[in-house]
């Protein structure tokens, strides 16, 4: 987006099994509805965008979030402040890198955390949810790869999908240290998942379960969750993300901010909302470019991970709006149709 001689960048993912959005159909909502019902606004309007948006369509928050993001992006650079101030504030100084672990052979899977360790990671992300033997035995070996002294997080996607095979791998599981379980069940068993609550005591937190304000009220009603976890792109952009947040935070409620397969706009979008809201107690942090794409898959200014006093933290760019400088040649190497921007007059 355009505003003035400012330019912002936003991002919507693709994940039809997820969110419900392919590619076509958020580039058909930006061209044909959210896009000509936004023209022309302020982007430090970012409430009135919205409403302008959920009136020209329901859901697309993919789509939306390009928007939002984009427009939190423009803000930024015109007042010259990075997106987070403009998010809440820049509250927290250090973000500590947690990688995520993918589905593969044991073997390649224990290297990949071994190989995390080893340059400092404090806490992992394993993806796990493939059956009984599987999974314990994954966990058994990575804790043995990595010691004690590594938080590991697991990450079922709805992978068990019934309670007693749930609450039979989390028993077993639980002699390992696992400090948080994800989306164990699938996304609409909220009354299996708070049973399963009550039932282990590893901490749940549901992500595909949780899309809107609904969810989280519903998710807390029944006691179904410890942490509710919180992607842009599911919910409709980084306003949306911080009503969320702040819901949850009166409600003693923490949150985690997840990560998909973001460029360097959406990663950095993440970033801004890590240091702006104290609510989000955890993310996901790692250069999704990186692990789905590849190094060079790079479409802007690379977020890097340095050491800090022995811990890999992420350092999120500098300068106004996300920080972020997009190669534009970059860009033009991937598309795969007709771009689409909005300019207003």
């Amino acid at each position: 987006m355009k505003a003035g001689n400012f330019v912002g960048y936003g991002e919507a993912l693709t994940d039809p099994a997820f969110i419900g959005e392919t590619m076509e159909s958020i580039l058909f909502a930006i061209k044909n509805y959210i896009g000509p019902a936004v023209l022309g606004s302020d982007p430090f309007a970012l409430t009135e965008i919205h409403h302008k948006m959920d009136a020209a369509l329901v859901k697309n928050t993919a789509a939306k979030s390009a928007i939002d993001i984009a427009c939190v992006d423009i803000a930024g650079r015109a007042a010259g402040e990075p997106a987070c101030n403009m998010l809440g504030g820049d509250l927290r100084s250090s973000i500590f890198e947690v990688p995520e672990i993918l589905l593969g052979p044991i073997d390649e899977v224990v290297e990949s955390c071994q190989q995390a360790v080893e340059r400092g990671v404090i806490c992992l992300k394993v993806k796990v949810g493939e059956g009984y033997n599987e999974d314990v035995e994954k966990l058994r070996r990575i804790r043995e790869a990595v010691g004690n002294d590594t938080e590991i997080r697991l990450d079922a996607n709805q992978g068990w999908r019934d309670y007693w095979t749930a609450f039979k791998i989390m028993k077993r599981l639980q002699r390992y240290d696992i400090s948080l379980m994800e989306q164990p069940l699938p996304a609409d068993d909220l009354e299996g998942s708070a049973k399963l609550r009550k039932a282990t005591y590893v901490p749940i937190m549901l992500d595909e379960s949780i899309h809107d304000v609904n969810d989280v009220l519903s998710a807390m009603r029944l006691k179904a969750c410890d942490v509710i976890s919180l992607k842009v792109m599911k919910v409709g952009g980084l306003m949306r993300t911080r009503e969320l947040v702040e819901l949850c935070s009166a409600h003693g409620m923490p949150c985690h901010l997840g990560s998909s397969w973001e460029t360097e706009v959406g990663w950095a979008a993440n970033l801004s909302l890590i240091k702006a809201l104290p609510g989000i107690k955890l993310w996901d942090a790692y250069s999704p470019t990186e692990i789905y794409w590849g190094a060079n898959a790079n479409i802007g200014t690379p977020i890097r991970s340095l050491l800090k006093e022995g811990v890999r933290v992420v350092e999120p760019p500098e300068g106004p709006g996300l920080g972020v400088s997009v190669d534009d040649n970059a860009v033009a190497k991937h598309l795969v149709g007709e771009s689409v921007s909005l300019r207003a007059s």
